[in-house]
């Protein structure tokens, strides 16, 4: 954990609209987020979303609102954060308890917690395999759930409907109202451009 003086600066500076100084600031409070996160879906909840597809929203909340946090002293901005995520946990169980449900059909998640980011989490570092890469990748998904929220609308949504929703160029191209060839030079400019947020985080990701 960075020392005091250090949150206190990320801060100041990320109100200021410096957005790496924000994302270093979730990327440390990102475990303990997470945890918290998982602590208050309830598996009823968890079907329909995990933690992960919590904490994103979170975090675009964050971006989009930082401007506006009141500096309060130390813990100020982690409660903050924590009571926007709060809020998620709570609309999340409100969808999942009030939607109509046939019982019998319900099918559970069959995929991991997560699945769908270590899939984009490949795809950002995919020309790269050193030793750190497989000792790293847990910070490195950390930083990939921050860095996501430091991206442009256009480069998260690509990489979104790519990578964690599996859709196939053709699939986005239609729903962007794009080309093919364009959904596929986006989603390299995209990457590259999470890419380099990531790569600002910290050594743990240089020489992914």
């Amino acid at each position: 954990m960075p020392e005091h003086d250090q949150i206190e600066l990320w801060i100041s500076e990320a109100r200021h609209g410096d957005r790496l100084a924000l994302a270093k600031l979730l990327m440390v409070y990102h475990p303990h987020l997470r945890a918290r996160a998982v602590e208050r879906m309830e598996p009823s909840v968890q079907v329909r979303g995990n933690p992960d597809d919590i904490l994103q929203e979170v975090y675009l909340d964050v971006a989009r609102e930082i401007d506006r946090f009141e500096d309060r002293g130390p813990g100020s901005f982690l409660g903050w954060v924590c009571a926007i995520l709060e809020h998620k946990v709570v609309d999340a169980r409100r969808a999942a308890h009030y939607q109509v449900r046939d019982v019998d059909r319900e099918v559970p998640a069959l995929i991991p917690a997560g699945g769908s980011y270590w899939n984009l989490l490949d795809a950002v570092y995919l020309d790269s395999a050193t030793p750190s890469r497989a000792a790293r990748r847990e910070e490195a998904l950390s930083a990939l759930h921050v860095g996501l929220a430091n991206l442009s609308e256009l480069h998260r949504r690509v990489l979104e409907l790519r990578f964690l929703e599996g859709q196939p160029v053709s699939e986005v191209a239609a729903r962007l109202a794009k080309t093919e060839g364009a959904v596929v030079a986006m989603t390299r400019r995209a990457l590259d451009a999470l890419r380099i947020v990531m790569d600002g985080l910290g050594e743990f990701t240089h020489g992914i």
